[in-house]
């Protein structure tokens, strides 16, 4: 394959990732076939089933891109740690999750219909919470964060953020909430509130 033909090749295989990602975000995964999606990325079902083979696949795939998106999330941090801090990665991990709102919304059962999708959500968390556990750690040594916390404790409480957050939409979607800049920075700051009695006194 040509250096030209594979940038074409790719071009096209993001172009029908965003544009799944934009159809499952409007009307959900289950609505969008795989021809309704080859013809609003212009292309015949045949060449969208070269780059993916059916919807579980491409599924995956969206996840991986999700995963890589969060890598942002997990720099570190030079700067002093305040509270402005926390609302920034915050606001970071729920522009994320408004993104790829579909999975937020389906992923119990996209999880129960695949078992391989399944499996590496379920690696990703581990790893990401562990990343947390590190980086909080870390922030304990540096004096942010209480020193005094047990490890299961610090562990409970990072388990806790990280269910408010994957569970956040699902939850103001089913009150009827509309999610626009005041809701999103309502869940900025509900994390903060979670988070906060566990710092040290911090601006």
């Amino acid at each position: 394959m040509s250096p030209r033909t594979y940038k074409a090749s790719e071009q096209t295989k993001n172009n029908i990732l965003q544009t799944a990602v934009d159809l499952f975000n409007e009307h959900g995964t289950a609505a969008i076939s795989m021809n309704a999606l080859a013809e609003a990325c212009g292309i015949s079902a045949g060449n969208l089933q070269y780059h993916y083979r059916n919807k579980e696949e491409l599924i995956r795939k969206i996840l991986e891109a999700l995963f890589k998106d969060f890598d942002v999330i997990y720099e570190p941090i030079t700067a002093e740690f305040t509270l402005d801090t926390l609302r920034h990665i915050m606001r970071l991990n729920f522009d994320i999750i408004w993104k790829y709102r579909f999975f937020y919304r389906e992923f119990a059962a996209l999880l129960r219909n695949d078992k391989i999708l399944a499996k590496r959500f379920r690696d990703i968390q581990e790893y990401r919470i562990s990343e947390l556990e590190k980086r909080i750690r870390g922030l304990a040594g540096s004096g942010a964060v209480r020193s005094d916390l047990r490890p299961e404790e610090l562990h409970n409480v990072i388990q806790i953020g990280w269910v408010l957050g994957n569970t956040w939409l699902s939850f103001a979607e089913s009150m009827g909430q509309k999610i626009d800049e005041a809701a999103m920075q309502h869940a900025v700051e509900i994390m903060v509130q979670h988070y906060k009695p566990y710092f040290k006194e911090i601006p």
